[in-house]
Formats: structure tokens, C-alpha cells, sequence
């Protein structure tokens, strides 16, 4: 078994503890702050578990979310989870990046496991972290890279994340993973099966090693080194049959 592969074990013995914790005890337990791909992952064992879970990373919409378990006495709710938001204000003539960002709080020994999504904005960004580590974002941190931030603990209630995209509109002979991987990429048909073969695609943040995979309006694709696309499709055929799409792509 290699490096990977007993990380991967790991992971998965820690989220199966949870369940096994959460039965024992009687009350919730959560995990760490958790990718898309290892969301995606653990969801069947979530659904298999019989017990009440919630993916949660603090706002509606969020990337990186918490699994949390919940006993049979207890509706799942986003309140129980231990996540707090900070809001980090500064300058907007500054522009900091979500790499800036990460780089400081990795700085004061925050593992990556412990921070969930930082949504940057002109001069105002949100932080969303295990509670653990509040003491260290509200008092230990007052720059982020060589800008000085003021630090409040909560973030606004009604904010929003606006995500941007580049549209690609075309036609598919059929929703056929190989077919919309060459669309999205702008590649030939050939070499989106290579990229697929070589285990370079995921399909809703789960690895994608088929080509002939059929797709749905709403599926997200992954491409590594590409970048990450939405396709959108009502089925409507062309006068030559063929299926009219719109891929977004993630900026």
C-alpha cells in the first residue's frame, strides 16, 4: 500500500469514527473542514450511516463544508456546527488574494484541515474556520502579507458569493463525458479521452475514467489543469439532431 493509498484509509477510518462516536456518546460529532472531492466521497456512507448528517461550511453554497453527524434525538442543524466567521477589513486598494490569505494563516500553524472558504472581496474578506482557531485569527493576526487588517469575529448576515464564469456555447452529438470534456477544453475528441483515461477528469467531484459516461443538465466536470465547468442543457435538438449546451466555467 502506498503513501496515498494509507491516507486514504485514514481518512476514511476517521469519518467512520465519527459514526461509530456519535452512536456511542449520543451526540453530534463533526469532521474536519473537508474538499469537494473528499465531500463527494463520503457522501454514500453518510446516506448508509442511518443517522441524521449535514454537510455544512458555514453559509449556504460553500465549497469546503464540515460533516456532521447527528443522534436520533436530534434534527441536523447548521447552529450545532463549530464554525465561526471572521471578517478581515482592509484597504481596497489592496488587492489580497485567497492565496495571501491562506499563506498567513498557515503562518500562525493553522492546518489547511481547520480552515473552511475565504471569500475575498474589494477591501472586506470572510474567513470561515474551525472554532478552535479563533483565538489565533482574532488576536494573533493583524496583516496579511504586508497589509494591515482589522479583524471582527462574524460576518455579514445577508453577504452573498458571486461566482464568475467564461461561457462556451456549442452542440453535442450526445451528452457523452468524452464529447463534453473536448468542448470544455477545447480539445479534440481524442485527446479528452486521453485526458480522461489518465484519470485527469472528475464528474461531480468523483473520478471520471469513462468516456462514454452520459451526462445531466447541472453535472460539474473537472479538469486538471484546465479548470472546473458546469454544463447546462434543456435537451433541445438542432435541425441536425444534434444537443445544444452551455458550459460555464469557473473563473
Amino acid at each position: 500500500m502506498d503513501k496515498q493509498q494509507k491516507e486514504q484509509e485514514y481518512f476514511l477510518a476517521r469519518i467512520r469514527s465519527l459514526f461509530d462516536l456519535c452512536q456511542r456518546q449520543g451526540c453530534p460529532k463533526f469532521s474536519d473542514f473537508l474538499t469537494e472531492e473528499q465531500a463527494a466521497q463520503i457522501r454514500p456512507l453518510a446516506e448508509r450511516s442511518g443517522l441524521g448528517t449535514l454537510f455544512w461550511g458555514g453559509f449556504q453554497g460553500a465549497s469546503r463544508v464540515m460533516l456532521g453527524v447527528f443522534p436520533d434525538w436530534m434534527d441536523p442543524d447548521p447552529e450545532e456546527f463549530p464554525i465561526v466567521g471572521c471578517t478581515f477589513r482592509y484597504p481596497a486598494a489592496y488587492a489580497l488574494t485567497h492565496r495571501d490569505f491562506l499563506g498567513s494563516l498557515m503562518a500562525q500553524q493553522i492546518r489547511r484541515e481547520m480552515v473552511g472558504d475565504i471569500v475575498v472581496q474589494a477591501g472586506e474578506t470572510y474567513v470561515f474556520a474551525d472554532k478552535r482557531v479563533e483565538k489565533v485569527l482574532l488576536t494573533q493576526i493583524d496583516r496579511i502579507g504586508r497589509v494591515g487588517v482589522q479583524i471582527e469575529k462574524g460576518t455579514p448576515a445577508d453577504f452573498q458569493v458571486i461566482q464568475d464564469f467564461r461561457e462556451i456555447k456549442g452542440t453535442l452529438a450526445s451528452l457523452r463525458l468524452d464529447a463534453a470534456v473536448a468542448l470544455c477544453c477545447g480539445v479534440s475528441r481524442e485527446k479528452a479521452s486521453a485526458l480522461i483515461s489518465a484519470g485527469m477528469v472528475q464528474k461531480n467531484h468523483c473520478p471520471a475514467e469513462n468516456g462514454s459516461i452520459q451526462l445531466a443538465d447541472g453535472d460539474v466536470l473537472t479538469v486538471r489543469g484546465k479548470g472546473k465547468f458546469r454544463l447546462e442543457t434543456d435537451g433541445v435538438l438542432t435541425r441536425k439532431g444534434r444537443i445544444a449546451v452551455r458550459i460555464l466555467q469557473y473563473l
